[in-house]
């Protein structure tokens, strides 16, 4: 039957009919698009007082993924309406020429329509799921710090690639299968071919297994300054394969992450306290009263600092060395990070300074005495 033919509307205004029906229709529903995202996007509205910044995320994660579906949702819609289209059971309005003359421009099949309908809607929503996992991650760093004291963001980022990963693969197994082909025999061929590829990719596979390891054992976090062998820097990020440290002098390593366990890390960032060890060295010319005196002096001023663990500082004459007399200077500091800590250091230098002033000592430095005697022949 012919889809006009109930209104008794006449053939040379059909086609023309049908066209505008399907412009219109596409074009309201691109006009309604944006409000349609911003009608779903609010929806989620409840959930930005649990999670900081949700909306925020939530509008970078899917904004555009739903905003080219509602795009190729009413262009679909609207192609469906149109002459364009082949359908089975209806005989599409042609242009109409004349009474001998008339031509159809119904070109596309409908499974062709609704499959490529089908495999772009996949694919967005593969995307959108994809960037929506950045709101997994906030919601779980967000939990774990309410009921831990634990820093799981590591374990956490890994377990975000992990489930990236899984989305792109389901995703691609979504459009295989709206193409009809048979995954099963795909994956029969997976499975032949899995033993060569474990030959071939068995170090890739060790530095998977070894982050899997590093993930449970979790000797380091994201942020943590540590060092390796002669690698020593920040950890940046850890993937499937490789950590990534950056270093002092701001160059990025990236660590193979079966290296990392199997041998010693040290993480510098863990330490509750940290020690800090010189000599001082004071002039042959130091009287042994002002030299009591300057020790005990110190020990006081270092006491004095509440950055420095109680109880912990040890000032003691140590040896006589070859141009000076050395005191050795050890106390612990809470301050581990390397700016405080250079910052603690230098208060307790310009101490010793003040003390030395005070008491008249002189902080010695490399000399060296010679003496020429004359003998006569």
């Amino acid at each position: 039957m012919k889809l006009f033919d109930l209104f008794s509307i006449p053939k040379p205004y059909q086609f023309y009919i049908h066209l505008g029906l399907a412009l219109f229709v596409t074009l309201a529903l691109l006009l309604l698009s944006k409000t349609l995202r911003k009608m779903i996007i609010k929806f989620f509205t409840h959930f930005d007082n649990k999670i900081p910044n949700f909306l925020e995320e939530l509008n970078m994660a899917i904004a555009k993924p739903l905003d080219y579906w509602l795009r190729l949702t009413s262009i679909y819609i609207g192609l469906l309406m149109s002459p364009f289209v082949i359908y089975t059971h209806f005989t599409q309005t042609e242009l109409y020429i004349n009474e001998t003359l008339q031509l159809s421009f119904a070109i596309f099949p409908t499974t062709l329509v609704h499959t490529l309908y089908g495999l772009i809607c996949i694919a967005l929503i593969t995307w959108g799921t994809y960037n929506s996992v950045n709101l997994y991650e906030m919601a779980l760093v967000g939990i774990g710090s309410r009921f831990t004291t634990l820093d799981h963001t590591l374990l956490i980022r890994f377990t975000s690639k992990i489930i990236r990963l899984a989305i792109i693969i389901l995703g691609a197994m979504l459009m295989i299968s709206q193409l009809n082909i048979n995954i099963a025999g795909i994956l029969t061929g997976v499975g032949l071919g899995g033993v060569a590829f474990t030959f071939i990719a068995k170090d890739t596979l060790t530095n998977i297994m070894s982050g899997v390891v590093l993930m449970v054992d979790r000797p380091f976090t994201i942020g943590d300054w540590v060092q390796c062998g002669s690698i020593e820097g920040i950890i940046e990020d850890v993937s499937f394969r490789s950590t990534r440290i950056r270093t002092f002098e701001q160059g990025l390593v990236i660590v193979p992450n079966a290296t990392l366990a199997n041998d010693n890390i040290l993480n510098w960032s863990t330490m509750p306290k940290r020690r800090v060890r010189f000599s001082l060295g004071v002039t042959y010319s130091t009287s042994r009263q002002k030299l009591e005196l300057l020790m005990s002096k110190l020990k006081e001023s270092l006491a004095q600092f509440d950055t420095i663990e109680k109880d912990t500082s040890l000032v003691y004459f140590d040896d006589f060395g070859d141009f000076s007399l050395n005191i050795i200077v050890l106390f612990y500091t809470f301050q581990t990070d390397l700016k405080s800590y250079s910052a603690l250091k230098q208060q307790v230098n310009l101490e010793i300074m003040r003390l030395a002033e005070e008491l008249d000592v002189d902080i010695a430095f490399p000399t060296q005495t010679i003496q020429i005697q004359n003998s006569e022949q």
